[in-house]
């Protein structure tokens, strides 16, 4: 289990913020704070003024960039890409509190829930990130990121005796 913060980016996969997209952004912000939230990846063709209010008046951390050139937009990326886990439900390897040590940043794909799955976080698995799941359950993005900060940093008793 790790006592440093941990950054915490979304890689935005859909076409828009729905409603359902905003809440679930503003609870992660609220869950890890405003410092250690982005969303990466926005559409090229979106403007501050076409983003939620929601998020202006939050501050809310967004970028058109995407991961692989992350380091342009907060200096603290790691350029050693063994220190970026990839939360993906295809990893052979469960998260576990050591891995709080290990990672500085997390990466989940913003993907709403298909059924069946598509896959989509494939797109980031092509990078070489370590992945870890959460178990074989599907969760909602902002209930990825909270059980991701939960197991690395705030819980001890997920390890096994």
């Amino acid at each position: 289990m790790s006592d440093k913060q941990h950054k915490y980016v979304i890689e935005h996969m859909e076409p828009e913020f729905s409603n359902w997209v905003k809440l679930e952004y503003l609870q992660i912000q609220r869950d890890v704070g405003k410092t250690n939230f982005y969303i990466s990846s926005v559409p090229a063709d979106v403007n501050e003024s076409d983003l939620p209010k929601e998020f202006i008046d939050s501050g809310l951390q967004w970028t058109h960039t995407e991961i692989t050139k992350f380091a342009s937009v907060d200096p603290t990326f790691p350029s050693d890409s063994s220190r970026i886990c990839l939360l993906d439900p295809a990893a052979t390897v469960e998260l576990t509190p050591e891995d709080g040590d290990k990672f500085d940043f997390f990466l989940f794909g913003g993907i709403l829930g298909d059924h069946p799955p598509r896959d989509r976080t494939g797109e980031l698995r092509k990078y070489g990130y370590t992945s870890r799941n959460l178990g074989k359950k599907q969760m909602t993005t902002d209930t990825a990121v909270r059980v991701t900060k939960i197991i690395c940093t705030e819980n001890s008793e997920f390890t096994d005796p």
